[in-house]
């Protein structure tokens, strides 16, 4: 049956109006705007997921540098763009007795590490933040960046100082070193993601570090332990606490890893980092 002349050929004549289109889009504005706040936890997931992997890597390469060269790699410089002869090795190349970098541009030195660079960010596309405590692995260099890195920590062997890492909900150190635990209990080294907000992480192509938007935050710790707001001269762990975007100082999304220098002594196996 033709349409012409019938209610359903007029409105093939005429098209949609603005209202009608109006009102389509609408929808679909409603529906693609439901569908992708749905899809944001799963999102996170996934580069919660990736970053673990990634940091997974890194530890077992920071093991395998232990195992070889009797000492933990001192960081790459963040704030380095990639034409610098200096992009991704460990500053200075090579080691010394102290490490050439400011504490707050420390990363993942990965072409020293042998790893490609993916491996160096995290699944935000930020670099994730490396520290490396003194010569902990039975060996003569120091590697410390010595202002930066003054915590509190006993020399002897395996030497130190080690670091203090605090969770930032109960504000208690979860490396207990002296008086009430042992040096081998602190931190050999710190990994640092900084998470969805980014804040005092690199870029992949290096230049200034994301800034706070809240200040005075816990963050902070991971990028100036010095100047930590959870307990000073300490790196922070634990949370997450709060909700994205942050509205308080106390917000903390980083992902946080560390070894003590008994664990990489012990994971260097027989004949290795100081094992008899």
């Amino acid at each position: 049956m033709p349409l012409n002349g019938g209610p359903l050929g007029n409105m093939a004549q005429r098209g949609f109006t603005l209202i009608e289109m109006a009102f389509v889009f609408v929808i679909v504005g409603l529906m693609v705007g439901g569908g992708l706040f749905a899809l944001t936890p799963v999102i996170d997931k996934t580069r919660i997921n990736q970053t673990s992997t990634t940091l997974d890597q890194v530890e077992s390469s920071l093991v395998l540098f232990a195992v070889r060269f009797q000492r933990l790699p001192c960081p790459a410089d963040g704030a380095l763009a990639n034409t610098d002869p200096n992009y991704g090795f460990e500053q200075p190349v090579g080691g010394a007795v102290t490490c050439t970098i400011t504490g707050a541009n420390a990363v993942i030195p990965w072409k020293t590490l042998g790893l490609d660079e993916s491996y160096s960010i995290d699944g935000w596309a930020t670099r994730i933040s490396y520290w490396a405590s003194g010569s902990t692995i039975a060996g003569t260099t120091t590697v410390t960046t010595g202002t930066v890195f003054n915590h509190t920590g006993n020399s002897g062997w395996p030497q130190g100082p080690f670091f203090t890492v605090t969770d930032v909900v109960s504000g208690q150190a979860v490396t207990p070193g002296p008086p009430n635990g042992s040096k081998n209990d602190q931190a050999a080294y710190v990994l640092v993601s900084h998470g969805k907000s980014k804040w005092y992480g690199f870029g992949k192509n290096g230049g200034t570090a994301f800034a706070a938007t809240v200040a005075g935050t816990n963050k902070q710790c991971n990028s100036t332990p010095a100047t930590c707001p959870v307990s000073a001269n300490s790196f922070a762990s634990g949370g997450p606490v709060g909700t994205y975007p942050p509205n308080s100082t106390k917000y903390f999304d980083d992902i946080v890893r560390w070894r003590s220098p008994a664990m990489i002594i012990q994971l260097c196996g027989s004949g290795s980092c100081g094992n008899g």
